[in-house]
């Protein structure tokens, strides 16, 4: 077709040149957005996994280090059984004896939670969650607690390796 005089237009290459730069374009935002979407899961299974860890081994270590006396534990792993036993100071004549279990109840195949129970106050709290592991190891000689967590959410798992002094140094 032929224009008229006065009249303006686009050639084919121009054309061409527009679409191929606005292929490009809508190209690069597809890619980030695909990309997006596939990291989006696996940071939300880094970041669980990480709360649980970091959850357990606040409470541990602050039991730990208010405790007074032998720490015992059990690195069996299994549903049911006490992780570690401590004794902490209540107030100035009485302590109270704190102690942590496994329990696998509504948990996938494999992993545990982590309950930390007072007894004496007939309190029962659940620390962590999705624990596939954990391994600790008390010295009585310097009175420090060594401890390793891991936890596994998707395709993720977490370890951490903490080390608590106890305050009160055993008598």
């Amino acid at each position: 077709m032929k224009l008229g005089t006065g009249q303006k237009g686009f050639t084919l290459i121009e054309l061409l040149v527009v679409l191929s730069i606005s292929a490009f374009i809508t190209a690069a935002a597809s890619m980030t957005v695909i990309t997006m979407m596939r990291l989006a899961p696996r940071n939300s299974d880094y970041a669980i996994t990480l709360r649980q860890v970091e959850n357990a081994g606040h409470w541990i270590s602050r039991d730990v280090e208010m405790s007074k006396g032998q720490i015992t534990v059990d690195n069996s792993g299994t549903a049911g059984t006490q992780f570690l036993s401590m004794t902490v100071p209540q107030n100035p004549t009485d302590n109270i004896t704190i102690f942590y279990q496994w329990d696998d109840q509504d948990m996938p195949e494999g992993q545990l939670r982590l309950i930390r129970n007072d007894p004496t106050a007939g309190e029962q709290a659940m620390v962590a969650q999705y624990i596939s592991g954990a391994s600790a190891g008390y010295s009585s000689d310097n009175c420090t607690l060594q401890l390793s967590i891991s936890a596994d959410s998707g395709s993720i798992t977490v370890t951490r390796q903490y080390q608590a002094l106890q305050r009160v140094p055993s008598q």
